[in-house]
This record gives C-alpha cells, structure tokens and sequence, in this order.
C-alpha cells in the first residue's frame, strides 16, 4: 500500500474561515497553496499517512458530516439569498451522498475505521463554528456573508486536496474507488460554485 505525506495544517481552517476582505490566493490559500507558499510545513508538521479502505470509507464519511453541518450552521446566518441557498444546497446533497456512501459501505461490509486524519477534519469543522461564532466574527452582513462562504471554499479545499493527495492512491475497493471519483467531482463542482459566490462579494460587479 502507498503512502503519502499528510500536512495537518490545523490552524489552517479557522485562518480560511475568517478569510473575508481577502480577494487574492496568496491571503486565502488552498491548503495545496499554503503548502507551496511554506514547504517547511509539510514536512514539519506532516506526518506518513498510509490508509486502508476502512479508514478512507471513514474520511469520506466525516467530510460528508462536517459540510452537512457547516451549511445547517451557515445557512440561518447568510443575509445574502444566494450564500443562504448554497449553505442549504450543501446540507442537502452531501446528506444524499452520505446516504449513498453508508448503502455501498453496508453492501461492501466496509466497517469505516477512524484514523489521525477523520478525527483531524472534524476538528476542523468545529474550528471553523468556533472562529464564525466567536468575539471576532463578522457582523451581520456583506461581512459574515463572505466569512461563511470562505469557509465553504476552505472545507471544499481542503476536501479535494486531501482526495487527490491521499486517497485516490491508496483506496483499493473498486465500489469504494467509484464512489471516491464521484464524490471528488461532487466536491469540485461545490467548490467552483463557493469560490464564485466568494468573487461576487469580494469583487462586485461594477455598473458600466
């Protein structure tokens, strides 16, 4: 089984979180970016992570969890119709795709396992409540709009980085290896919308 090199980067989620002001990737980077920016931290911080199909099936059902909470928690805060509307969409479909994934892992008899990195990214969720709701969050309006979907773009980031990175080379299961294709797309298709909806408010179109 390959291995790979996990950047835990736990401060990285509740920096992404409060990214709103920040137009440029250098202020607001991926995780793949923020690594690129300090190489250091990947090795500092990293550690070897090698992930047997239990594991990944359980990586996959923690990201699922987390967006599902993330947009129950972001959704009644947007003034914005359209962050609202994502945060609902968010809700809604990847409860969908849990559903999915928990049948396929029931047919499969894959018992999800925790590992270093499912028990990481649901700290990161929380840390990223935690910042949106604590004394230095944005107040109603264009501002805590841009918090909540920049959060959205760092969980979706960090999603696709982590899919790619990690576990596209080590799922073996073929059923679980389709599932992880589909869910991959899924997350980019999310975080191209994210990002959009994030441009929008930090960049917003001019009147000729």
């Amino acid at each position: 089984m390959r291995t790979a090199k996990f950047w835990v980067g736990t401060g990285l989620a509740g920096a992404l979180a409060l990214g709103y002001g920040c137009g440029s990737n250098s202020q607001n980077p991926t995780p793949q970016e923020a690594t690129q920016q300090n190489p250091d931290a990947g090795t500092d911080a990293g550690v070897l992570l090698t992930l047997t199909d239990a594991q990944i099936a359980r990586v996959l059902q923690v990201a699922n969890a987390g967006e599902v909470m993330l947009g129950q928690y972001a959704a009644p805060l947007s003034t914005d119709p359209a962050i609202q509307a994502f945060n609902q969409k968010m809700e809604t479909e990847h409860t969908a795709v849990k559903q999915r994934l928990d049948a396929l892992l029931a047919t499969e008899g894959i018992v999800p396992e925790d590992s270093a990195l499912s028990l990481q990214l649901q700290q990161e969720v929380q840390q990223m409540m935690a910042v949106l709701s604590g004394p230095n969050a944005p107040p109603a309006g264009t501002a805590r709009d841009l918090a909540l979907i920049s959060a959205q773009v760092a969980a979706h980031a960090r999603v696709a980085f982590i899919g790619d990175s990690l576990l596209t080379t080590q799922v073996t299961n073929p059923a679980l290896q389709q599932e992880l294709l589909t869910e991959r797309q899924t997350v980019q298709t999310h975080l191209d919308e994210a990002t959009n909806l994030q441009s929008g408010l930090v960049l917003p179109p001019t009147t000729p």
